[in-house]
């Protein structure tokens, strides 16, 4: 209980600047890109780093029987009532395909092994180290855009700790080459072009709906995997759906 105290307090004391600024960041990427949504969300990517940061070492050592609440972590973008001013990830010319990924258990994984598993057989054909076939939706596409207000200086620091965007990192997804951050004239955190380009609960949303609206029960703030926060969200057109029809 006392582990779970301090790490609590350590999120509650971490701060950061504010001084924000409507802007653009593109991330730069190396294709592939693997996904399991049409959606990538900066705020959640700025959650995880600010986490990360603000617990050090104790971050890779959280207690498994307990979740950390982070409503209270702050994060470099400007918030209007629980939303933070972030579109979702923007692609470029995205091209929807599938991918086969062969999992299988190498000598690579035996450092990850007990003293007792080292001395044994591993099984292969069930349990943790089984051999699978996954098949993961894969985006091609060079950049990913996103529109936010927030402190610029902060977020170009904390991105830079950043080496890859999506799943399977490790087998080179994602890759990112570069990351350019600029300011804007206007903040298109939410519409650019009279297009909405963020998740937003019909709670804040203002505007009587149109013709091509499309409403969904979903989580439109970190933790995004956390289904207990859904709620009935209006939400921006789905880009890799529209490249099918598209093709």
């Amino acid at each position: 209980m006392q582990t779970i105290q301090i790490i609590q307090e350590k999120i509650e004391n971490y701060t950061l600047n504010h001084d924000y600024k409507p802007i653009e960041i593109t991330v730069n990427i190396r294709s592939p890109l693997y996904t399991s949504s049409p959606y990538i969300f900066l705020d959640g990517i700025l959650s995880y780093l600010c986490l990360r940061e603000a617990l050090g070492e104790d971050y890779w050592s959280l207690p498994t029987d307990y979740t950390v609440d982070i409503s209270k972590l702050d994060i470099p973008l400007k918030q209007t009532h629980d939303m933070y001013h972030c579109s979702v990830g923007l692609y470029n010319k995205p091209y929807l395909r599938k991918d086969i990924v062969y999992k299988r258990f190498t000598d690579k994984e035996t450092r990850h092994l007990t003293k007792k598993q080292q001395k044994g057989r591993i099984r292969t054909n069930s349990g943790h180290y089984k051999d699978k076939i996954i098949q993961l939706p894969l985006v091609l596409t060079d950049k990913i855009t996103w529109y936010a207000n927030g402190d610029k200086q902060e977020i170009q620091r904390l991105l830079e700790h950043l080496t890859h965007i999506g799943k399977k990192t490790s087998i080179g997804g994602g890759y990112i080459k570069n990351i350019e951050i600029n300011e804007t004239e206007e903040d298109y955190s939410f519409m650019k072009n009279n297009k909405l380009i963020s998740i937003i609960p019909t709670k804040y949303y203002k505007q009587p709906p149109k013709n091509g609206d499309e409403f969904k029960s979903r989580t439109y703030k970190p933790p995004y995997w956390d289904a207990t926060q859904k709620t009935i969200c209006i939400v921006p057109n789905n880009q890799l759906i529209e490249n099918i029809i598209k093709i």
